[in-house]
């Protein structure tokens, strides 16, 4: 058994009525905005990841009418937070089967890897724009006293949220990050471990599904010891794996909405 767990926490169905003592959230999903440089769509994730990492004990509230309640569900439950999710009635056979799914995950890892700590927050929107940032990009932060990493300082003299994050980037170096994906700009990544136990869950806020998602992850691991649990994929097929130093890397083939990789 593994020394800390994740407690599951399933998204619910909003029952009606004003949603008091709820924090409201956006639904997630995909914006497209004209790059005006090169006069082509540029998408941009809207992702509530950021929130639930800084906020964790916060019970709150999506309105996923016409949305993705399924990417809703996903991302939500990825952070182990509480989540009430406002349908149609349309939209019920949707939840019933994340729903479903979410209930066969076994319980795994808590405590974040992470590749930097946050040493202050002082709660200002540009200090949440640098986390909305960081958790996009996959650089990994957490509040544990003693990880490895620089000690980041957020607060409201942050002026440019991707300036911040590059140069976050830049202290950790690229090559000793503790994971890095490949193949996809709009899929976030939680990793958490307890000793040699590693859970990495991907959420992929496309409207379609990556076909090749290519994994680098610190420690050496063969398809026998990770164990696949991906949404709408009966069989996940793990592939191409190289070992060069102490990291592993693979392909995942798959990726419609979320997916749970358990390494031991």
């Amino acid at each position: 058994m593994w020394a800390i767990l994740l407690a599951a926490v399933y998204p619910v169905l909003f029952p009606g009525g004003e949603p008091a003592g709820l924090v409201k959230v956006p639904p997630p999903g995909v914006r497209y905005r004209m790059n005006m440089a090169m006069a082509t769509s540029s998408p941009w994730v809207d992702s509530n990841i950021w929130r639930y990492r800084r906020d964790p004990q916060t019970k709150y509230f999506c309105d996923v009418r016409g949305k993705s309640v399924q990417l809703a569900a996903a991302e939500a439950f990825s952070q182990g937070v509480d989540v009430s999710l406002q349908t149609t009635p349309e939209q019920k056979q949707d939840y019933d089967a994340i729903l479903e799914f979410l209930k066969s995950i076994p319980q795994g890892p808590a405590k974040p890897w992470a590749d930097a700590r946050i040493a202050s927050d002082d709660g200002s929107a540009q200090a949440g724009e640098a986390l909305n940032m960081l958790a996009r990009r996959n650089i990994f932060y957490t509040t544990h006293a003693g990880a490895h990493g620089p000690a980041l300082r957020l607060d409201s003299k942050i002026t440019n949220a991707y300036e911040y994050m590059q140069d976050v980037r830049e202290k950790i170096g690229d090559d000793k990050r503790v994971l890095r994906i490949f193949g996809s700009e709009l899929t976030i990544a939680t990793l958490t471990r307890a000793g040699r136990h590693v859970r990495l869950q991907l959420v992929n806020y496309g409207s379609r599904p990556v076909e090749t998602l290519r994994v680098r992850i610190q420690g050496h691991y063969t398809e026998k010891n990770i164990h696949a649990h991906v949404f709408k994929v009966a069989d996940p097929h793990l592939a191409e794996f190289v070992h060069e130093g102490n990291y592993t890397e693979f392909t995942l083939e798959d990726l419609p909405v979320y997916a749970v990789l358990d390494f031991d």
